[in-house]
């Protein structure tokens, strides 16, 4: 059984993977590390059909499988989480001949949560293989990570794109559009096939984002109060759209070489960046107000 056709880009992992299964060579724990929509949750899965011998398209429901992330009212993986976890994986296969776990979003396990999972590392159970999944291993600690095998996922080759692109789209002026506004992500690149009105409603985002900027001190305010009420994935996923934005920008701008070069723009743009991702993971790893984040944010900005 092979899982290819399921995934765009990042073959090597993928090869590696499949010869560390037909070798009967795997690791007990893996961690795939990069930024969201990159496709690791979907090679995840696709390794999951091959380890469990499921070759149905969707394998949630494999009593052999168990998915774990932060429960929806929280930030965080708690140590309860991993508790009940560790009693599954006590138990053994029912079909297969392994017992897959995949924690999704491990950099949000608190540091009781991370190391009962540091213990379950350590003490590796022959029948139970554990994938992580995480956006910055910087915030998982180093003990968690030299007990796993790291994947690194990186943005897709634009040729890839292209070429699975044209397969369902000839017009090669959308196409360039939807490999722009994806950041060169397979996830969010499937996500604009299914829907074509969200490239739209990202266009309005950022010109709602970019007029922001010429406001007055309390519209910002009001703005920064609308945005924080929306649901914190919504918050995170525009301040994405904001980060993707500025990086356009500047790619823009090295493009045209040394026409209309300007350094201090540059330098301003980075800067917008580095506030834009230091906001981002404030309201992802730390008890932060969310309002006043967002409010610092756009009278920064």
């Amino acid at each position: 059984m092979s899982f290819k056709k399921t995934i765009i880009g990042n073959e090597r992992i993928l090869h590696i993977l499949e010869k560390g299964y037909k070798s009967g060579k795997l690791s007990h724990a893996y961690l795939f590390n990069g930024p969201s929509h990159i496709g690791k949750r979907t090679l995840a899965l696709g390794f999951c059909k091959l380890l469990l011998s499921d070759d149905r398209q969707d394998i949630s429901d494999n009593v052999d499988l168990i998915i774990l992330g932060p429960d929806e009212d929280k930030k965080q993986i708690i140590v309860e989480q991993i508790r009940e976890l560790e009693k599954k994986i006590c138990l053994y296969p029912y079909y297969s001949k392994y017992k897959v776990v995949i924690i999704e979003q491990a950099e949000l396990m608190n540091k009781t949560a991370a190391n009962a999972v540091l213990k379950t590392l350590e003490e590796p159970n022959k029948t139970t293989i554990i994938i992580l999944l995480v956006s910055n291993s910087k915030n998982l600690p180093d003990t968690v990570k030299s007990r796993c095998q790291v994947f690194n996922f990186l943005p897709v080759k634009r040729k890839v794109l292209e070429e699975y692109l044209f397969d369902k789209i000839k017009d090669q002026e959308r196409i360039n559009e939807i490999i722009e506004f994806s950041g060169y992500k397979p996830g969010k690149i499937i996500e604009f096939i299914e829907d074509g009105q969200k490239i739209e409603a990202l266009k309005d985002d950022i010109q709602r984002f970019v007029n922001v900027s010429s406001k007055s001190y309390f519209e910002k305010i009001e703005e920064a109060e609308t945005v924080s009420k929306m649901e914190i994935s919504e918050i995170i996923n525009l301040i994405n759209l904001y980060s993707f934005y500025y990086r356009n920008i500047i790619l823009k701008k090295y493009q045209e070489k040394k026409k209309n070069f300007d350094i201090f723009e540059i330098s301003r743009l980075r800067d917008n960046i580095n506030l834009l991702n230091t906001t981002r993971e404030n309201i992802l790893t730390k008890n932060v107000n969310i309002k006043l984040a967002i409010e610092n944010l756009f009278l920064q900005m």
